[in-house]
């Protein structure tokens, strides 16, 4: 039997109407130059002076470099195109980093070879254009940076179209601690993904951060593997990443359903913005993720979905999703059936169990939320609570399959035109009234009216709300809390991510 059971009411600690404002060959090694290097890029982290400037004009002086690098050594390429290679055993150090950077920002094109940073520590890569054929890897190696980099790889199609050409590769025993911040990712035509983090034997890398980059025009392809990010892989699904994807932007990113696909427990995939990209953020595999503070912008494009999810202790809070056009798999938000229930194959679909999901805003979605649509056992003991779901057309909540134990609580629904509520809910479940919704900085947002602060739940994640936005002590339904402090955050545009962004 289904069950709609409201949480008592309690205190607790959101979108508010204010917007935020907006060479020559030679076989010789290079000589040493004085240490003398540009400032970091406004608003970037600054990193400690090199020791010494190296200075290469051909791929022969860049090899020469690569293999004589000490730490604090800064190889800077002059402007020109070079075959790229290897840079392995290198242990630089967080004060004495060895850092590979062009003489001007993507001035250095690699035409051929391939990147590999192998066993090496504190090594960044930086500023430079990828336009070769091969993988770049990170390999058995902690604390790498690759930044400011434009990577638009030219594959040979393979025999078989099915097959993967992974372009960013995180891999090796102990590997972690890296951070792939700032590039730009864009027209990948085969299939593979962007960036694919792995792992050892038993354990994937861990406290990755990605961050600050564009990922964008990928299209459809005949099968799945095409995913933007991949964190994890069903056999070291079972390992903590404690990734942190944050603050990138995708754009018709449509080369899998997945957009994000996370295969791995412990991660966090926060204040990204999606725009017009068919496909999702899929907790696939592995528990206790947070998918926090995105948007969701699909602008009416066929496939266009939010979030969907397997596993245990799921945390989905504070996401707005407006004009999705996906279902099923691509549903606004799809808490999904499981073929397999506490036991089974790492690449089979695990049964949710204890997800919670709380304040998001759904606006004009084809399909809002989504119960159980895909496989055979329903959730189990999950909360869907104050969240704030408005639309026109369809059920703005469905139930493929009676879930077991899903609780619903204080969510505000607004079915205009031809939509329904989709459930039988009671008011302290589903509360059916217009929440007055104004559109102010290209979002709709709450003004004062009947989602002000009556929400019901206390979460002690709850403290700011999609704005960045400090919450209530009795916070409003939704993403967003009606507040006069400033806006921190916003849906990210291309002046705000890659090489040149601040």
């Amino acid at each position: 039997m289904k069950k709609h059971v409201a949480l008592p009411l309690v205190l607790a600690v959101g979108l508010s109407l204010g917007v935020a404002a907006p060479a020559h060959a030679t076989g010789a090694a290079p000589a040493p130059a004085p240490a003398d290097a540009p400032a970091a890029a406004a608003g970037e982290d600054a990193e400690p002076a090199p020791l010494r400037t190296v200075r290469v004009t051909t791929s022969a002086e860049l090899a020469a470099a690569f293999k004589a690098a000490l730490p604090g050594d800064r190889i800077v390429l002059a402007d020109g195109e070079y075959t790229m290679v290897k840079l392995a055993d290198k242990a630089g150090t967080a004060e004495h980093p060895v850092t590979v950077e062009p003489a001007t920002l993507g001035g250095a094109v690699i035409t051929g070879g391939q990147l590999e940073v192998a066993r090496s520590s504190h090594v960044v890569v930086r500023g430079l254009t990828f336009r070769n054929g091969t993988t770049l890897k990170i390999t058995a190696s902690t604390h790498v940076r690759f930044t400011r980099n434009d990577v638009a790889l030219r594959f040979e199609p393979p025999a078989d179209p099915t097959s993967s050409r992974h372009w960013l590769q995180i891999s090796g025993e102990g590997s972690g601690h890296h951070r792939i911040d700032h590039n730009a990712f864009h027209d990948k035509t085969l299939m593979g993904n962007y960036v694919t983090v792995y792992g050892g034997a038993t354990q994937i890398s861990q406290h990755d951060r990605i961050d600050h980059n564009w990922f964008g025009d990928s299209p459809a392809q005949p099968v799945n593997g095409g995913e933007a990010i991949r964190l994890g892989v069903s056999a070291l699904s079972d390992s903590s990443s404690f990734a942190v994807v944050e603050h990138n932007l995708f754009e018709n990113t449509d080369s899998d359903p997945e957009i994000v696909s996370i295969k791995s427990d412990d991660n966090t995939v926060r204040y990204n913005t999606v725009r017009r990209s068919a496909g999702a953020f899929v907790a696939r595999r592995g528990d206790r993720n947070v998918i926090q503070g995105n948007y969701f912008l699909g602008e009416g494009k066929p496939g266009t979905g939010g979030v969907r999810l397997y596993g245990d202790d799921q945390l989905v809070y504070g996401n707005y999703f407006e004009g999705l056009a996906g279902s099923g798999y691509t549903a606004a938000l799809q808490i999904d059936g499981g073929d397999v229930d506490g036991s089974g194959s790492t690449s089979a679909h695990w049964r949710v169990h204890r997800a919670t999901v709380v304040h998001n805003t759904f606006v004009d979605n084809a399909s809002s939320i989504e119960v159980g649509a895909n496989y055979l056992y329903p959730p189990v003991d999950s909360l869907v609570a104050d969240n704030l779901v408005v639309g026109a057309a369809g059920p703005l909540f469905v139930e493929h399959k009676q879930p077991a134990g899903v609780t619903y609580s204080g969510n505000v629904a607004s079915p205009t035109g031809a939509a329904t509520l989709g459930i039988d809910a009671a008011p302290r479940e589903v509360r059916v009234v217009d929440p007055l919704l104004v559109r102010s900085g290209g979002l709709w947002r709450l003004r004062p009216g009947p989602a002000m602060n009556t929400a019901v739940g206390s979460y002690p994640f709850l403290v700011e709300d999609l704005d960045g936005q400090p919450r209530d002590v009795r916070p409003d339904v939704g993403a967003d809390e009606v507040s006069g402090a400033p806006v921190t955050r916003r849906p990210l545009e291309r002046d705000d991510v890659g090489p040149a962004a601040p």
